[in-house]
């Protein structure tokens, strides 16, 4: 199986200028966990995924407090504050469109990227999610069993 028979295009991105508070719109918005980071050249410079996004108002959770973690100011303030550039995952691992599936499998496994770029010519042109991977691998071993579904 290819990583183009279970990618999914049109992609959602996101500018490593903008605020995490438009980032977590972005992915709620559109049922998303994470988005490619882009340039303006529309290359991929990171991903930014909720975790980034549940871990920023709280830099070291060795040191945070009861209180500051339940402080609605601080969490509003820090996805409001801070730039998704700030926080993304970098560098960041890709897919071809011919690879085989289980190399973007791979990338997610063994370095917790999510969801994996797919790249055309070094633009971007699609992604593949966990999600994508896990009812791919279902629907071709349910196939390949015979049952129908």
């Amino acid at each position: 199986m290819l990583v183009k028979e279970v990618m999914h295009s049109p992609v959602v991105t996101i500018h490593a200028e903008a605020t995490l508070r438009e980032a977590a719109e972005l992915m709620l918005d559109h049922g998303v966990n994470g988005l490619p980071v882009v340039d303006a050249q529309q290359h991929v410079i990171g991903i930014v995924g909720l975790k980034d996004i549940l871990r920023a108002p709280v830099p070291s959770l060795a040191r945070a407090t009861i209180s500051r973690l339940t402080t609605e100011g601080a969490v509003a303030g820090a996805l409001d504050t801070t730039q998704v550039g700030r926080v993304m995952a970098t560098p960041v691992f890709s897919v071809k469109e011919d690879d085989p599936l289980m190399v973007a499998v791979a990338i997610m496994v063994n370095e917790g990227l999510h969801p994996v770029p797919v790249l055309r010519d070094g633009r971007l042109v699609g992604v593949v999610s966990r999600a994508d991977a896990v009812r791919a691998i279902q629907s071709h071993q349910s196939a390949s069993l015979g049952v129908q579904g």
